[in-house]
């Protein structure tokens, strides 16, 4: 199954795993929601993945 987050802002993060979907998020909010970064850790992003069927 393809996992993704799904960001308020439109992007969206999809990947095979889980560790792959939370590293796209991080890199996203880096440059994107710089406010963010560093307050989201990978378990709460873990916590925004939504699995979809292949």
């Amino acid at each position: 199954m393809t996992r993704q987050v799904r960001c308020e802002c439109g992007y969206t993060a999809r990947g095979d795993t889980d560790d792959a979907v939370i590293d796209l998020v991080l890199a996203h909010l880096t440059v994107d929601h710089p406010e963010l970064a560093g307050t989201e850790t990978a378990d709460d992003i873990r916590d925004w993945i939504e699995l979809i069927p292949d």
